[in-house]
Formats: C-alpha cells, structure tokens, sequence
C-alpha cells in the first residue's frame, strides 16, 4: 500500500524550505501553485501533531487561505468544508481582538464550544481525512501539474 502521506511530505517539504528558507517566510515570493503546495505542507505537518490549532496558529491566516485554496485545487470538498466552517466557528471571531497580539493568544479565549468543535476536526483529519488529502495532493501537484519548486539560494547543510 502506498503511504501518500510520506510521499506529499517528501515531494511538498522542499517548497515550504523555499518560503522559509530563500524567501523568510514570503509567500509573496511564491506562485500561487508553490504557495498552496506550502500550505498544504504546513497542514499536513501540523495537522497529525497538534490540529487545526497548530496549524492555525503557527501559520495564521495566510497559511491557512492558501491551505484552502490548495484543498479546493485538489477538490477535497469535505475537508475543505470542515477546516472552513470550524475556522469560521471558532477562529474568525478572533479576527479584530484587541486582546490578541500574536495567533498563539487566541487558545486561551477559546469556549468549551471551541474546544469540542477541533477536536471533532482534529479526529476528522487523523482518522480520515489526512491519508486522503494527501493522496489527491500528490497526485495533483506532482503527477499531474509535475510541479517543481524554485531552485533555492540557501546553503544547503
């Protein structure tokens, strides 16, 4: 049995160390195509260790906007609408919060509502919903698109 998660993390790790590593963190720096591919790197890593608060809060909304449009690129309609509405239950009213300096202030505000509503998603992902996504990922982002990441300008170690 193919393990596509290892193989979305093997191929899509290289684009997310030319964000982080050539470009610090820039997305801007990316095409649209190497921006979601990062996203859906950051997911997929954060994702299996922590959850969607993870993912969330290391990424904010950047990562989780082209984490989204990657999903909706690869037509994973049930994870997208799951990430999406919890983001939108439990996160977005977070969005203008005076109390807020950094995302990871948001956890300390959350309701037991919050709390139950990731975990639901967060059982979502690992039981189900991870293996699968990464599956579509791979295979369109490497096998069909054949996308490559830039050639990256940081000294390798």
């Amino acid at each position: 049995m193919t393990d596509y998660v290892k193989l979305w993390d093997d191929y899509s790790i290289q684009f997310n160390k030319t964000l982080e590593y050539d470009f610090n963190g820039d997305w801007n720096q990316l095409d649209q195509e190497e921006r979601e591919i990062a996203g859906l790197w950051k997911l997929l890593v954060d994702g299996y260790n922590g959850g969607f608060e993870q993912f969330f809060c290391n990424w904010g909304h950047p990562g989780y906007w082209y984490a989204m449009c990657g999903l909706q690129k690869i037509e994973d309609w049930d994870l997208l609408d799951r990430l999406h509405n919890t983001y939108q239950q439990v996160f977005e009213k977070f969005k203008d919060d005076p109390r807020l300096k950094v995302y990871w202030d948001i956890p300390q505000y959350f309701t037991k509502e919050d709390e139950a509503m990731l975990e639901n998603t967060n059982q979502y992902f690992w039981d189900e919903a991870g293996e699968h996504f990464a599956k579509l990922a791979y295979e369109y982002y490497h096998d069909q698109l054949k996308k490559e990441p830039q050639k990256g300008t940081a000294p390798s170690i």
